[in-house]
């Protein structure tokens, strides 16, 4: 059978509302015709005209307790619950699926998005751009079995997430693409030391993919977490949404599967030789060298003097020649930002200020380029929540003011830097393709 011939069985049975609204009430038990007209409301005779129709068609036949589906109208009626399913997720946030890229789930799998929409979900929510990730955090602190697939850090650099979890006995298996490599290691060129006590562990498993994944999943026994990426290109961190249940779960786990076949396994030794080619690729296409003098120029808005102090002086003991221009509170950096906009500069803010809060000075930006600067934001308590806001409004990065994290911060500086340099390029060159095809579209002069 052809699909115009299908097609033409599909209009038959979904041509009448009272049908489909008919096969729906008898769905769960046989009902007599009184109680179908008190469900579907509308007249006897009516009603009676759609059940012969359907005896006819066999999706439903009578016995003694009144009417009943068939198997077949069973089947038929159950397809057309998760039809049911499937649209009125879409219609409550039809934005959410129109604006983001799904590419990377494979077609077998967004043909079966309902596994999804099936469970329980817990939304992104404008108002509350943080919630399902916050919710994640707290979810992953009680799962045993955790299988995820990173194609962008969607944790803080340095988060120790999923090392707690390999010490309290869980297993835990990521898939990294080649664009994530750089960033684990130092700018030294050697392992963050979260990846290499990881790697440790027994009940741990680093994988490679070297093709684009556009999409972050989070698989446990319980629960799955799908974050999205913009048409754009860009991330969106508040896209993650958290789907809890067995259908969701089974649908977690067939898409990391599916990349899981697709990808090699990393031990310490390639995972190094990888990231240092990675690393050494985004600096040889930049083309972009640093000032003559290797100094940077960066605004630090911190209004404790001695942190201050202890910022430079961390700066300077490292090598840096960087300039430092420091001021206390958010007024007098946003001036200083509106007037320097032509420079090159870096800024580290600290998240409480006397008159407002760091990431304040992002504006309305959800991703850094938007920021127009390299922002980085301090803080004297570690918080994911605050982490998140911060790379929700397009910082660079987070860094909680402890002895250790403020020693490295010359080298997370140096980071985002080339971060930066990255993000421009980028830009750049979809700037240059969007020329190019305007080009090509104009037409040719005779």
């Amino acid at each position: 059978m052809d699909d115009r011939e299908l097609v033409k069985l599909v209009r038959i049975f979904a041509s009448s509302e009272l049908r489909m609204n008919t096969l729906l009430s008898l769905k769960n038990d046989s009902k007599d015709i009184n109680d179908l007209q008190e469900d579907l409301g509308g007249r006897n005779t009516t009603i009676l005209h759609a059940l012969r129709d359907m005896v006819d068609l066999g999706l439903i036949e009578k016995d003694r307790d009144g009417y009943r589906l068939t198997n077949l109208g069973k089947i038929k009626t159950g397809l057309l619950s998760e039809i049911l399913r499937v649209f009125d997720n879409l219609e409550t946030n039809p934005g959410y699926w129109q604006n983001h890229d799904i590419r990377s789930i494979p077609p077998v799998l967004l043909e079966r998005l309902s596994m999804l929409f099936q469970s329980d979900m817990i939304s992104p929510d404008p108002t509350e751009p943080l919630r399902c990730h916050e919710m994640l955090v707290s979810m992953l602190a009680a799962s045993k079995n955790i299988r995820v697939i990173l194609p962008v850090l969607i944790f803080p650099k340095g988060s120790d997430i999923f090392l707690t979890s390999l010490r309290r006995g869980s297993s835990l298996d990521i898939l990294v693409t080649e664009d994530v490599t750089p960033f684990l290691l130092t700018d030294d060129g050697v392992l963050e030391p979260e990846i290499k006590k990881s790697l440790k562990f027994e009940s741990f498993s680093l994988r490679l993919a070297r093709e684009e994944i556009r999409l972050a999943l989070v698989v446990t026994e319980s629960f799955v977490y799908l974050g999205l990426f913009l048409s754009d290109g860009v991330y969106d961190l508040g896209s993650g949404a958290i789907y809890t249940g067995e259908c969701a779960v089974t649908w977690g786990t067939k898409l990391f599967e599916y990349y899981a076949g697709r990808s090699t396994p990393l031990d310490e030794e390639e995972l190094l030789r990888t990231a240092s080619s990675s690393r050494s690729h985004i600096a040889s296409v930049g083309g972009e060298a640093p000032a003559s003098d290797g100094a940077e120029l960066i605004l630090l808005v911190e209004d404790d003097v001695g942190h201050a102090a202890l910022i430079r002086r961390i700066f300077e003991d490292s090598g840096s020649r960087a300039e430092f221009h420091h001021l206390a509170n958010l007024r007098d950096a946003l001036r200083w930002v509106k007037e320097n906009r032509g420079r090159s500069f870096l800024v580290i803010a600290d998240y409480l200020l006397p008159d407002g809060c760091g990431i304040d000075l992002s504006g309305n930006a959800d991703r850094p380029l938007d920021v127009g600067f390299p922002l980085i934001i301090l803080t004297g308590y570690g918080s994911e929540k605050i982490a998140v806001q911060a790379f929700k409004s397009g910082a660079m990065d987070y860094v909680v003011k402890d002895a250790e994290s403020l020693e490295r911060l010359p080298e997370i500086v140096r980071d985002a830097l080339r971060k930066w340099r990255l993000y421009q390029r980028r830009a750049a060159a979809e700037d240059d393709m969007e020329r190019l095809g305007d080009e090509r579209s104009r037409p040719l002069k005779i």
